[in-house]
């Protein structure tokens, strides 16, 4: 006879609603409704820290914070030179962070709240290699239209002791938001390849903030 102490199952109820029924020995089922998960990756101050905790307060989400577990990764094992820059090109980094946010989002590893993650350490290829399912709604960010200047005033203005942007000096920031221009063009040219969503945060983001919150809520009661 065969024993179990736990038996999970995922069904779609009549509504198109993903549903799990867990099982424990000795114990009824119950039923879980399972959440999409929202995936937010793009350009270092393109707002998404923003939107994550937007979601976090309007859906009671999980958050999982990459740079975080970026910055922790390189404290103990500084001697992989895990940075901002380089993250996205090691490849034991990449291993490893892409492992974590795939066991964790996947339905059969999560209760039945959903993730909401943010980052900017995956590449476009790899976020639609392992996330682009139905389980996930994925948003990339990034400044496009817009000139370095007035992206260095957008920053400045909105800066904060808690921003990375706050301790560098005027001439390293200028270099960065120039190479963050070029880089949110690259990234909105790959995210048309991959059918990927992409919002360009260069102007009015509050209010686009606000757009795609409220195409997040759609879809999650839609799912």
């Amino acid at each position: 006879m065969c024993e179990y102490t736990k038996l999970r199952i995922t069904l779609v109820n009549k509504n198109g609603i993903k549903e799990l029924l867990i099982k424990e020995k000795g114990i009824s089922f119950i039923k879980v409704i399972l959440m999409k998960n929202v995936i937010i990756f793009g350009e270092p101050r393109s707002g998404k820290s923003t939107l994550a905790n937007m979601i976090v307060d309007k859906f009671n989400y999980q958050v999982i914070r990459v740079d975080v577990v970026r910055d922790t990764f390189n404290e103990i094992y500084p001697e992989l030179n895990i940075t901002p820059d380089t993250a996205i090109n090691n490849k034991k980094f990449q291993l490893f962070i892409q492992e974590y946010l795939n066991r964790n989002t996947k339905n059969e590893e999560r209760n039945k709240y959903g993730y909401v993650v943010e980052g900017c350490e995956t590449s476009i290829y790899d976020c639609n290699r392992l996330f682009n399912t139905e389980e996930n709604i994925i948003y990339y960010l990034a400044p496009v239209d817009i000139t370095p200047e007035e992206l260095f005033y957008n920053i400045r203005t909105n800066d904060t002791e808690y921003d990375w942007t706050f301790k560098i000096s005027d001439e390293e920031l200028m270099q960065h938001v120039k190479g963050l221009i070029v880089k949110g063009k690259k990234i909105k040219q790959e995210c048309e390849k991959y059918n990927i969503k992409f919002v360009d945060t260069s102007h009015n983001r509050k209010e686009k903030l606000d757009i795609i919150l409220k195409n997040i809520e759609s879809e999650i009661e839609n799912h």
